[in-house]
């Protein structure tokens, strides 16, 4: 199911992480990394919502472990999402916070999966 980012009142999250986020625009629908990220929130994880200068990585094995997770349940999947149409395109702002704290050790992809 959809979450309206108008319900959670915060898009800080897209406007640091999400490329194809554009202020003003009808904004309602989320993608699947925005609706796990909140999860985390809510079950009293404090995480940052700040772009750092410098994003970490994770591994290539953990990248497509994250993208089998977000992606399989995301619901601009077989519609909208070029990254996971062609796998050229740049992911949405949930999938690079999420890859990022996976990177620095902040998540790990159980705490992911159970979100």
């Amino acid at each position: 199911m959809p979450v309206n980012k108008r319900s959670k009142g915060d898009t800080t999250l897209c406007r640091n992480f999400c490329q194809y986020y554009k202020p003003g625009k009808n904004e309602e629908l989320t993608c699947r990394g925005f609706v796990v990220t909140h999860r985390i929130m809510q079950k009293g994880r404090r995480l940052s919502l700040e772009r750092p200068d410098m994003l970490s990585l994770p591994d290539a094995a953990m990248v497509e472990a994250l993208r089998r997770i977000l992606c399989g349940a995301c619901e601009f999947r077989e519609g909208d999402c070029d990254f996971f149409l062609t796998g050229a395109a740049t992911p949405c702002g949930g999938f690079v916070l999420l890859s990022h704290l996976l990177g620095t050790g902040e998540l790990t992809l159980a705490e992911i999966e159970e979100s």
